[in-house]
């Protein structure tokens, strides 16, 4: 009887080994390089497609090339723009967008990077993303955090496309809206303060006092 039991535990621990062996191991998504002009592609296979919730892809431009082997991808142009179209370069609490222009199909990846005072590793906002042709993409909105860093953002490009990689980098400012911290108001040079108001009050009403008696004793003299 034990002989029994101890052969069906033993089939039972076998049989949920080669389960575990046999289950699909996802592959994670490799970290970007640390420095935006370190040289390096992720890999060319695997991986977990990202984008950011809430950002979506427009294609503003299209145009149709036919594959032609030997001609590499290329990132014509990135740049970033406000919710009115314009180019912009600094931003504030506000939403904003980045236009990519390629010729040719492929994956996208975009790590962004930030400065050394923030203390922030590098983070993928998007990850082997596929643009089904070539032309000017739209990709937003993308929102500030609550406790973006302050500075310059570095935003790294690759696509992948036929077997190649192309490149390309962009920046911007963020400067966030003035929050009022509470401070203490602190009097201008040459302005007044709430002790001088005070002293100037008090002998104010010192000299008016000083006045008021004199006259009274004069009047009662005069009678």
């Amino acid at each position: 009887m034990k002989i029994k039991m101890f052969s069906s535990l033993m089939i039972t621990i076998l049989v949920l080994t080669l389960a575990l062996m046999s289950a699909p191991v996802y592959a994670q998504n490799p970290q970007p390089p640390s420095e935006p002009d370190q040289s390096w592609n992720p890999p060319e296979e695997g991986g977990e497609t990202l984008m950011q919730p809430g950002v979506e892809s427009k294609s503003s431009s299209i145009y149709y090339q036919p594959p032609q082997p030997g001609i590499p991808p290329y990132i014509q142009s990135a740049y970033f723009i406000d919710e009115s179209g314009r180019n912009r370069t600094q931003f504030s609490d506000e939403p904003f967008y980045l236009v990519v222009q390629t010729n040719s199909a492929g994956f996208l990846y975009v790590a962004e990077y930030y400065t050394a005072e923030s203390g922030r590793s590098p983070e993928w906002l998007m990850y082997r993303y596929y643009l089904d042709h070539a032309g000017a993409w739209t990709l937003g909105p993308f929102h500030p955090e609550s406790s973006e860093p302050i500075g310059k953002h570095t935003w790294r490009l690759w696509l992948f496309s036929s077997g190649k990689w192309a490149q390309a980098t962009t920046a911007f400012n963020y400067q966030p809206y003035y929050r009022s911290t509470g401070a203490p108001l602190i009097p201008e040079s040459g302005g007044w303060g709430s002790l001088q108001v005070l002293i100037i009050a008090v002998l104010t009403g010192v000299l008016g006092i000083t006045i008021g008696m004199l006259i009274a004793n004069r009047n009662r003299y005069n009678r």
